[in-house]
């Protein structure tokens, strides 16, 4: 573990030390401490274990650790980092830095960097990899052994092994341990399995996403609109884009914004206040409609009791139809209007039954309490039917927004995730006090 990192030692036992440590614990270390304490790690530790070093880390840290490097380090780093990876380096850089970026690297390299470069960020071909063993489909099984002991390197995948013809189109795949047990005098064209699951290079990343879950594969070949095998795209790869869409969508949520956990204190809160300073206006409202409905709180105090609950349930039902909306938005079950209508009527009974339990339940409690605990000249039926009629309605409303508004926003080519901050809180908070005193005005005032 990281904890095994002692700076106080001299450098060969901090580079026995870092040999038994690993990469990603490395990474943390490094992210943390000081500019000499970085620099030896860059400097003890061997070339490889750099580079499994190197992809832990944010792009920051990455460019500093890269120009604490001699330029011989420099280059050997690139050329040790998968192609999707080094991608990645490359395109946070402008023009000028790539290309410098790019000469330290062979010309096949470069090559295979430049094209992934010109694929757009949506685009599957963006997060493949080039790093893949294919072999030609007339070799015999003791061909292709001694071809992939010939030809592959660290990086490369081999767990799957693409077959192509002379035209480099794909025909057919097989794992390496189906491979393995072959026998010699067979051809690959006998055991391969000829029933891929594939994307082209301009289909969605979201698309590769759904076949790799829903095929269970290990990876996915990417094959340009002519057949031919560009690339693979490898589950490792699927899950980081899916932690990053939902750490975005988490920060969308929550109205934050460029989250670095590198970011200081002082920062953090410049991009946070703006929201927060909008919801104390926002709430201004909440203010004023509790003071329209004043006498209706004089004439019956207790009603101040059961707001909190009111609030809270019709946050609860919308925040509960809001996050299964956005799940089926992102896992594209909503696209045609027949399972968006489909899902709004679930969504919409599911809310009309969850509300009228819940504010059933909520009108036996109301009574009881308030038999049992006098409060001021409360009229325990009269106030329980009040809740009632008021939970049911607000939670309702709530489920139905939850459901309409990131669909709404959906269409609109709005990101539907920031349909949950404080705006959305806000507004069901003044629809439930709106609904609340209304009803309880027509109860006790009117």
């Amino acid at each position: 573990m990281a904890k095994k990192l002692n700076f106080k030692h001299n450098d060969e036992s901090l580079k026995k030390a870092l040999t038994h440590v690993h990469a990603y614990d490395i990474a943390r270390v490094f992210e943390r401490e000081n500019e000499e304490h970085q620099k030896r790690i860059t400097i003890l530790s061997p070339i490889d274990l750099l580079a499994d070093i190197f992809v832990e880390l944010e792009y920051d840290e990455q460019s500093d650790l890269f120009e604490m490097l001699a330029d011989s380090r420099q280059k050997k780093l690139l050329n040790l980092l998968e192609s999707d990876d080094l991608k990645e380096f490359v395109e946070h850089h402008d023009i000028d830095r790539q290309s410098d970026l790019l000469n330290l690297l062979p010309k096949y390299k470069a090559k295979t960097i430049r094209l992934l470069l010109t694929y757009e960020e949506d685009e599957a071909a963006s997060i493949m990899t080039t790093d893949f063993m294919a072999l030609n489909v007339n070799m015999s099984i003791k061909e292709a052994t001694s071809e992939i002991v010939a030809r592959s390197k660290e990086a490369d995948y081999i767990d799957t092994i693409y077959i192509t013809d002379d035209n480099d189109i794909l025909q057919g795949m097989l794992d390496i341990k189906d491979l393995i047990i072959a026998r010699p005098s067979t051809s690959l064209h006998q055991i391969m399995d000829e029933n891929i699951v594939f994307v082209y290079a301009d289909d969605t990343i979201e698309e590769a996403i759904s076949r790799v879950r829903d095929y269970d594969e290990h990876a996915l070949p990417v094959l340009g609109r002519d057949n031919k095998l560009l690339g693979i795209i490898t589950a490792d790869d699927i899950f980081d884009e899916i932690v990053e869409d939902y750490e975005d969508d988490y920060e969308r949520m929550a109205q934050i914004t460029d989250y670095e956990s590198t970011t200081n204190a002082f920062e953090r809160s410049r991009k946070r206040l703006p929201w927060l300073f909008i919801g104390v206006i926002l709430n201004l409202l909440t203010i004023t409609i509790l003071l329209r409905y004043g006498a209706t709180l004089e004439a019956v105090t207790a009603l101040i009791l059961f707001q909190p609950m009111i609030l809270g349930q019709a946050g609860n039902i919308g925040t509960q139809a809001l996050a299964v909306t956005i799940l089926g938005i992102h896992q594209h079950e909503l696209d045609s209007r027949k399972d968006a209508f489909s899902h709004f009527g679930k969504e919409a009974v599911i809310g009309l039954i969850n509300s009228v339990m819940v504010a059933g339940i909520a009108f036996i409690y109301v009574t009881i309490y308030l038999n049992i605990f006098h409060i001021g000249n409360a009229e325990p039926l009269k106030v329980a039917l009040a809740v009632f009629i008021a939970l049911m309605t607000v939670m309702a409303i709530s489920s139905v927004m939850g459901t309409l508004v990131p669909m709404t926003l959906s269409k609109l080519n709005v990101d539907p995730a920031s349909a949950s901050g404080p705006f959305m809180t806000t507004i069901n908070d003044i629809i439930s006090l709106v609904v609340y005193f209304s009803i309880a005005t027509l109860l006790f005032v009117v």
